[in-house]
């Protein structure tokens, strides 16, 4: 019996690459590529509209990651509309593709984030249910999220992930903050009381394929972890694992704001947020404490 074939955008990240290592026994992973260097790559140019053609044969699955980063630089006019585009215009030609091949598929799943509740930091809980922020990230997330629903038209289910902040040592917030920690530099930011919703790597991938194997779910599912925590909490967590005191002073919100911009809310908001629709669905979170998550990859 042939293997189902997934198709992976976005494959450079941690999360591709991780949930390509889980799904290669049993399935046939390709990527689309900038550069499709390897077999298992395809040429794609989102700026062309070009997708090879044999990336698409056969598929029956498409877990849709691309995106530019949303925190590595200032969020200046035309980041923002590479923030953007990276985002809703690949989803636009992917959706383009599969109708003009006349594909079928059974799921097409979407990254988005908990970036659609809004840049802010209150006593809310934010659900599946709750309502859309209004903010560039709240924006963001539901055009990105729109993208997406186009595919129930050309596929049996549509998963939209709500992601909170990656934890793992194969990249994302761990590689920027543990040369600091390391170094005895550990900082809070701001007044140290927003919210960091957080999901572990290995938790990540465990959600994505339990929801692809299970043929009743659809629609949106928030990806955190079942513990709040703050930033400060967060700060003195991994700095104790690193074997180090949090000595500094908190780094004043107004510094940030000089340094990053209008992209400091990244560092300086944040909501509680519940993954409410996996937790219905009984799924169990290996990693329900920071804690257990940074012993892991620290």
């Amino acid at each position: 019996m042939s293997q189902e074939v997934v198709l992976i955008t976005g494959g450079s990240g941690m999360y591709a690459q991780a949930l390509a290592e889980a799904l290669t026994p049993t399935y046939q992973v390709r990527f689309l590529s900038r550069k499709a260097d390897k077999p298992n790559h395809f040429l794609w140019d989102i700026d062309k509209g070009y997708i090879a053609n044999n990336a698409l044969i056969g598929v029956q699955h498409i877990v849709h990651l691309a995106g530019a980063s949303i925190g590595e630089k200032r969020w200046t006019k035309s980041r923002k509309q590479e923030i953007l585009d990276s985002r809703i215009t690949s989803a636009k030609l992917l959706f383009q593709s599969v109708k003009q091949h006349n594909i079928k598929l059974k799921t097409f799943v979407s990254a988005s984030a908990v970036g659609y509740y809004g840049s802010v930091t209150s006593q809310n809980i934010y659900t599946e249910n709750s309502t859309l922020g209004n903010d560039f990230l709240s924006d963001v997330c539901q055009q990105w999220e729109q993208a997406a629903d186009a595919f129930t038209e050309v596929s049996d289910r549509v998963l939209k992930l709500r992601l909170g902040v990656i934890l793992s040592n194969r990249g994302g917030i761990l590689a920027t903050l543990l040369p600091i920690f390391n170094k005895g530099l550990a900082q809070v930011m701001g007044n140290g009381k927003q919210w960091i919703p957080w999901i572990d790597l290995d938790d990540l991938v465990r959600v994505t394929l339990f929801l692809m194997h299970h043929n009743l779910t659809s629609g949106i599912y928030n990806v955190v972890a079942p513990e709040h925590i703050t930033n400060k909490k967060f700060t003195h967590t991994l700095a104790k694992i690193v074997g180090k005191r949090v000595v500094l002073p908190a780094l004043p919100a107004i510094i940030l704001k000089i340094i990053l911009g209008e992209a400091s809310v990244l560092m300086l908001e944040g909501s509680r947020v519940e993954a409410q629709r996996l937790e219905e669905l009984g799924f169990e979170f290996q990693c329900k404490t920071l804690e257990q998550s940074l012993r892991k990859w620290v």
